[in-house]
């Protein structure tokens, strides 16, 4: 399956995970920042992973014109997953993370979500990352690549 992993990171946390769960995912992955990417980064690509920080309960500013410019239809015919790095968010908070607004829109631009928006926690605003975090992105992208060797199956 042909990958494209993008991330936004403001602090590196969200980079250092798409970085894990890119290698976890093995080639052919291709790694880019959201400011790359385009309608163009996805042509013959299958799977789009894509993760950004949770800024102020929603998508960091930076990245919803990138989405934005997308053109209708985009995703379809390709398969998704979207995670955020985010603090600890208390629960009624917790429906509003950047990884939920990534699926939503993605859901819209036509692409197939094959697993449930993934939250990966750091310590306090800035970081670093919980201890753990790292391996979690780790299985997470291994039930990603089972998931898709099935659904190609």
């Amino acid at each position: 399956m042909n990958t494209l992993v993008v991330h936004f990171s403001k602090f590196g946390h969200t980079e250092r995970l798409a970085l894990e769960i890119a290698a976890a995912l093995g080639p052919p992955v291709t790694v880019i920042s959201a400011e790359e990417f385009s309608s163009e980064a996805l042509e013959g690509k299958d799977l789009l992973i894509i993760g950004t920080p949770t800024h102020k309960m929603n998508l960091p500013e930076v990245v919803k014109p990138v989405l934005d410019r997308l053109p209708k239809g985009a995703m379809r015919g390709k398969q998704f997953a979207a995670f955020d790095t985010s603090y600890e968010l208390s629960r009624p908070l917790q429906p509003f993370t950047a990884a939920k607004r990534l699926d939503r829109k993605l859901r819209k631009l036509g692409g197939t979500r094959i697993l449930a928006p993934e939250t990966f926690i750091v310590e306090g605003r800035e970081g670093p990352l919980r201890d753990g975090e790292q391996q979690r992105a780790q299985k997470w992208a291994a039930t990603i690549a089972l998931t898709t060797q099935l659904a190609v199956s």
